[in-house]
């Protein structure tokens, strides 16, 4: 079925780009064009243009440009409408038989979101009042590298490193951020249209599910100090997927990806608006037989309503279904089984199922002219059950296997399959009410900018340990058994005072209670699984304070300063242990400073430059099993990270006025000190902090719709362990990870015809197919992405 679809988009594709005329053209008519720009004068490509009275539409090309033909000679009202921007009309536009209409339209103002929280927002501007780095990704750029996985998009990102070891298609995101511990992103806060997405956002913050980057219309990196209005995580920053809201007008997309490795992708949604009111749906497919036969299903169905109540309220609904079936384990390679057979794969009959309801309600009311209240209803369930068959690492006497993947004739060397599972079964429950007040007032003299709320937060989560009687078993006897339920309550508010023209200065802070219990029901007993009733809780309180400032000594150049107290609850299973006693395991503390200038032109020059400094008190490495080699130690205690990020973003198009755009991006984060600073392993350096990120990204595109993407990431050297060990073990667990770079390449052509546009595009990832480690966690060597081509079309109508 999806062959024939493939097929049939690359006949029609072929069809339009072709040049088969859709109708005569017309006597004694014009034409009209022009260039579509957003409030800040940049270009806004994928804007529909209509006019009116011939109910004629054309959609805007990859640079902004838009064309209609064949207008018969008379009066028209030019209407142009695009995602995030309020809709405009022109009136009274003459067009003259045989001649061309040149008629530019510029969007005023950025269209408020009613189903969503930002934390930046869709208007550029606010970058400007930002005291701390920010980083936006649009939807442009998301469509223009045609990316495969959310990894391929934030690894460009400064100061973000990626580990991978979840699969080919970034399932599960291993996030870290200016040297902090990538382990399933625990240490950054993961948001979706500014609600969190974490299995237990305070309990276990771990990313079993991960938001699909497909669905997305654009990304928000915050790291300075105005992340501490959000949490519970304020140490990396925030990360917050933001998915697009009902068109304004009927606007479909149908999208289909083939590729190596039975890839298929198929991704297809249709909206409309009527007044202020619109709905949205979208359907995702992701499936293939994935790097080292690790095969993966997924689909994902996502819902967006909007109702207006009056002219001063409106309510917004959420409604998302995501369902995973993959073949992820834990087991990886050994030292020889990557030099031999870096495809190999011991464990197939492993198995992740991981499913997801999800539902939020958001109400916006206008107060008055300069109050915004904000309130947000979200619950949220996920269950996460991994069947994963049982090894050893060398043979047990009187043990039978099924199997040996390696070589045996090397201690380590090999892994022995055993005819039985262990299925770790979680499921979690997580429901949330968010105020937030928005406020400009002049109460302390000078112009001000409040944002003020309240936030409430219940979590549960179940977790079961389920010994099964053969390689296959997903049932058997439930070895483990246990309840960690949460409730959260934060107050925070933060003030933007406007010193004269030039001047912000922005205190804010942010206070935290989790009250946290573990009710142990199953658990064994002198190694027999019984009945038991442990129970145990405890509670943390802090106050997350901030402040940051900024000074425009020119209109294109911002200097912004911040220090904000990072926090980080540590999670129930490692606060209190399995006799349910607390075992004081304090909230994970830091002070993190940032200084930096960022400068953009509407020249298509930008560039950002940042010191920053992360301070910890006592950084927490959690015990799981994720971690690795990591995995051992819970109280790191001080530890420091020191460095500097740098981007420069050139468009030689713009710069020298010319209708092509001809980018080139550098992005580099130097860590020089990622360091234990007391306890056994003071001096070393952190694990999984390599002291250098590089990345390089050269873009082309022609006004005729032909794009040209290329882009490098390069990865330094980097530690798997706590001891800095170098030699590699036999198992694969620790020693140096090398350091690598990998290359992609995509290449597209845009048609429009009218309001349709068809896209066909073709991509390399790691296009030299380079051979790396991504990974030593969590058992043993994870190879990087191996090379994979991709072919697809993109219709929007």
């Amino acid at each position: 079925m999806r062959t024939t679809i493939l097929a049939f988009l690359l006949l029609l594709s072929v069809f339009i780009i072709s040049g088969v005329p859709a109708g005569a053209a017309q006597a004694a008519a014009g034409t009209i064009e022009g260039i579509i720009l957003d409030p800040h004068g940049q270009r806004v490509p994928g804007a529909t243009v209509e006019l009116v009275e011939l109910g004629r539409k054309t959609v805007s090309d990859a640079s902004g440009n838009y064309r209609i033909p064949n207008v018969p000679a008379g009066q028209y009202t030019l209407r142009a409408w695009a995602a995030g921007l309020e809709e405009v009309t022109i009136e009274n536009i003459l067009v003259v038989a045989e001649e061309l209409k040149t008629q530019s339209v510029a969007f005023v103002r950025v269209q408020a979101s009613s189903a969503q929280i930002d934390v930046i927002g869709e208007d550029i501007n606010i970058l400007k009042e930002i005291p701390g780095s920010a980083v936006l990704i649009p939807i442009q750029e998301l469509q223009a590298s045609h990316s495969f996985d959310a990894n391929e998009v934030l690894r460009r990102v400064p100061g973000v490193g990626v580990r991978e070891d979840s699969g080919p298609a970034g399932m599960r995101l291993n996030i870290g951020i200016r040297g902090l511990n990538p382990d399933r992103s625990r240490q950054i806060l993961v948001l979706e249209d500014g609600i969190p997405v974490a299995l237990a956002p305070y309990g276990e913050p771990e990313m079993y599910y991960s938001p699909p980057i497909d669905r997305m219309r654009r990304v928000e990196i915050l790291k300075g100090s105005g992340s501490i209005v959000y949490g519970p995580q304020t140490i990396g920053g925030v990360l917050n997927f933001v998915t697009p809201d009902p068109p304004q007008r009927p606007q479909g997309n149908l999208e289909v990806v083939g590729g190596q490795r039975g890839l298929f992708i198929g991704k297809a949604s249709y909206g409309d608006s009527v007044g202020r009111g619109g709905a949205l749906v979208s359907l995702l497919r992701k499936q293939g037989d994935g790097f080292r036969s690790l095969f993966f299903d997924i689909n994902d169905l996502t819902a967006k309503f909007t109702v207006p109540f009056g002219d001063r309220q409106s309510i917004g609904a959420k409604l998302n279904v995501y369902d995973e079936r993959s073949n992820s384990t834990y087991l990886g390679l050994t030292q020889s089984q990557f030099e031999q057979d870096p495809n190999g794969n011991a464990v197939p009959h492993d198995r992740l199922y991981v499913r997801r309801y999800f539902g939020s309600l958001y109400h916006q009311a206008v107060l008055n002219s300069s109050s915004l209240l904000n309130t947000t209803f979200f619950a949220y369930t996920t269950t996460r059950n991994w069947r994963r068959q049982d090894y050893d690492r060398a043979p047990v006497a009187g043990r039978s296997y099924l199997g040996v993947f390696g070589d045996e004739s090397i201690p380590g060397g090999a892994v022995y399959l055993r005819n039985s599972t262990l299925n770790r079964n979680r499921s979690f429950e997580v429901a949330g009410l968010e105020s937030r007040l928005a406020n400009e007032h002049a109460r302390f003299g000078p112009r001000s900018k409040l944002d003020a709320g309240v936030r409430y937060l219940y979590e549960r989560a179940r977790d079961q340990q389920i010994s099964g009687d053969t390689f296959n078993s997903n049932g058997g006897v439930i070895r483990d058994d246990e309840f960690r339920p949460g409730r959260a309550v934060s107050f925070f508010v933060q003030n933007r005072f406007f010193l004269g023209q030039y001047i912000t200065l922005t205190p804010g802070i942010r206070l935290e209670k989790y009250n946290y219990d573990r009710n142990i029901i199953r658990a064994r007993v002198n190694g027999v699984p019984a009945d038991v009733n442990i129970r145990g809780g405890d509670s943390v309180f802090s106050l997350v304070p901030g402040i940051g400032t900024t000074f425009q000594p020119v209109e294109e150049v911002t200097v912004f300063a911040g220090a904000h107290r990072g926090f980080a609850p540590p999670r129930v299973k490692d606060a209190i242990a399995s006799d349910g006693v607390p075992v004081e395991l304090d909230a994970e503390l830091s002070w993190n400073y940032e200084l930096g200038a960022r400068f953009a032109s509407s020249r298509g020059v930008n560039a950002e430059a940042t010191f920053f400094l992360l301070d910890f008190e006592n950084q927490i490495i959690p015990a799981s099993q994720s971690g690795g080699a990591t995995s051992s130690l819970i109280n790191a205690g001080e530890t420091t990270h020191r460095g500097i990020e740098m981007q420069l973003g050139l468009d030689f198009g713009k710069l020298f006025g010319s209708s092509s755009s001809f980018l080139v991006e550098g992005r580099h984060t130097y860590l020089p000190v990622a360091r234990f600073d007391n306890g056994i392993y003071s001096g070393n350096r952190l694990p999984y902090a390599p002291e250098n990120l590089f990345s390089v990204l050269f873009g082309y595109r022609h006004p005729v719709g032909f794009g040209l993407q290329v882009d490098g990431t390069r990865v330094g050297d980097q530690f798997a362990d706590n001891r800095e060990t170098v030699t590699p073990s036999a198992n694969g667990m620790v020693g140096l990870i090398p350091s690598y770079m990998v290359w992609n390449l995509s290449v597209d052509f845009e048609k429009r015809q009218e309001r349709i546009s068809i896209q066909p595009f073709f991509t390399i990832k790691n296009l030299t197919d380079r051979l790396y480690i991504s990974s030593r966690a969590p058992e043993g060597i994870q190879p990087g992405l191996f090379r994979q081509t991709n072919f697809g079309v993109r219709l929007l109508f």
